[in-house]
């Protein structure tokens, strides 16, 4: 019996010991995920997927832009906030405005769009065009 006991004693203190090492709180011991098993959208898909979930509704269905004219809206507002300029320039003298052919946006849909767009492919002006954007109440 004594025998019996000794061998309960040993393999909960084994069993004890073996789970102790295993949980360890010091975080460091458990393995961080890589940055390249991180996902994250490229511009075009964040841009994309930004504008159907916006719906913008000032695009008439049969005369919305195409998927060319829609990607190629914030490249050049990219390109111009980095040369300094700002969203009322953007969307004025800029002309850089979403208007197309047939379709047109409206102001605040304007705004919308131009904020997406610095998310997507430039934000580290994103920042800039929103605080702009708060201040003139278009945001």
């Amino acid at each position: 019996m004594r025998r019996a006991a000794t061998t309960v004693l040993l393999a909960t203190a084994l069993t004890l010991t073996a789970a102790g090492c295993g949980t360890s709180e010091d975080s460091s011991d458990k393995p961080k995920p890589s940055k390249s098993t991180e996902y994250k959208l490229q511009p075009d898909d964040q841009w994309k997927q930004s504008i159907n979930a916006a719906g913008i509704t000032s695009w008439p269905e049969d005369a919305a832009p195409t998927v060319d004219e829609v990607e190629a809206m914030p490249k050049d507002w990219c390109k111009a906030l980095k040369e300094g300029h700002s969203v009322k320039w953007l969307l004025g003298d800029g002309g850089l405005y979403p208007v197309g052919d047939d379709w047109g946006t409206t102001k605040s849909e304007a705004h919308k769009l131009v904020v997406l767009g610095a998310d997507a492919y430039c934000p580290k002006q994103a920042g800039r065009v929103k605080a702009e954007l708060r201040k003139s109440g278009g945001y």
